[in-house]
């Protein structure tokens, strides 16, 4: 099956599935580009210079993506992937996400035709294309899924950490430090983690008989600004509030940050906790309690889990879960 094959079932020019097949808008009604996509999922076609990444030599290139190049989690587990892979002889491709699908899902059509020899991908979420889902299978590459899992990625191995039970034991301790009125601050709420770190959270207030109150759970982005804002509208409706338990550092510095301009005393009045261990957490002040994820490692191993798979491409790889470790520092008891 080829582009002319595709053409003549949809009664339409080569050019126009061409424009199809690129993402180019102009020149065709809705309908018309619907027909071309369907046709062209149906009979699962494969362009070309996506066909050939299978049949080549290695072009020791990799592919990575991740939601947010600006974050110092992934910026960090960047530099695990980097620091493996240049030894190994490999280029890293970049690509960030915005923890937007559709940007995602352009960059892995753009890896697919570029020929690189896999991927490492910390996904924002499900994929939307089915001949997308249907592309990566046909064409065998390695991919790796990092941290983040999903449906249509269950059938990748991955490098992660037991989100749920490292939230546990956060939670616990401060749990165990006296604290009652526990706050949970989460990212996105569609996000693996960010679900998974949130049932540790309940599992722990539920053993210690602890309910949570009405204004005990919020969501947002996964940013500095989206912790102040969140914290600040907390501490203006004078919410009754022990600790705060954060599904990152960076939102956790964000409630650092509405602590001070509310003139709350860290951890005497508030206890804070993040998630991640980010190198930001020894910088701030009060310096940042966290649950510390081997984040370095988390992407070294990526790399080294990759690389050995475009060698051993009949060898099936498991999952890799990394341990966490309770960091306490100024801004806990």
């Amino acid at each position: 099956m080829n582009i002319n094959d595709i053409a003549k079932l949809a009664g339409v020019s080569k050019s126009t599935v061409s424009r199809v097949i690129n993402n180019k808008q102009e020149g065709m009604s809705e309908e018309t580009r619907n027909k071309i996509s369907k046709i062209i999922e149906e009979v699962g076609y494969i362009p070309n210079s996506m066909a050939r990444s299978i049949t080549v030599s290695e072009t020791k290139i990799i592919g990575v993506i991740i939601p947010d190049v600006e974050n110092p989690f992934f910026s960090q587990i960047v530099r695990g992937i980097e620091d493996y892979a240049v030894k190994k002889g490999y280029t890293v491709f970049l690509c960030n996400s915005d923890f937007n699908r559709k940007k995602e899902q352009n960059y892995l059509y753009s890896l697919l035709e570029k020929r690189v020899d896999g991927i490492i991908l910390n996904t924002s979420g499900e994929l939307d294309s089915v001949r997308l889902r249907e592309l990566l299978y046909k064409s065998k590459l390695p991919i790796i899924v990092m941290d983040r899992k999903t449906n249509d990625f269950m059938n990748y191995p991955g490098v992660f950490i037991n989100n749920e039970q490292a939230a546990y034991e956060g939670v616990s301790y401060l749990i165990n430090k006296g604290n009652k009125n526990i706050v949970y601050l989460g990212g996105e709420k569609s996000v693996y983690t960010v679900q998974e770190r949130y049932k540790g959270y309940l599992r722990a207030m539920g053993n210690a008989g602890l309910g949570i109150g009405k204004n005990s759970i919020s969501y947002g982005k996964l940013s500095i600004e989206s912790g102040y804002e969140r914290t600040c509208k907390l501490l203006e409706e004078k919410a009754d509030i022990d600790a705060i338990f954060a599904s990152a550092d960076v939102i956790a510095i964000g409630a650092l940050k509405a602590a001070r301009e509310y003139q709350i005393q860290i951890p005497d009045q508030i206890e804070i906790m993040g998630f991640d261990n980010i190198n930001l957490c020894d910088i701030v002040t009060p310096t940042l309690s966290t649950v510390g994820q081997p984040i370095y490692k988390i992407g070294e191993k990526s790399a080294k889990m990759l690389i050995d798979s475009i060698h051993n491409k009949d060898k099936v790889f498991e999952d890799v879960y990394l341990q966490t470790k309770l960091i306490i520092r100024q801004s806990t008891r």
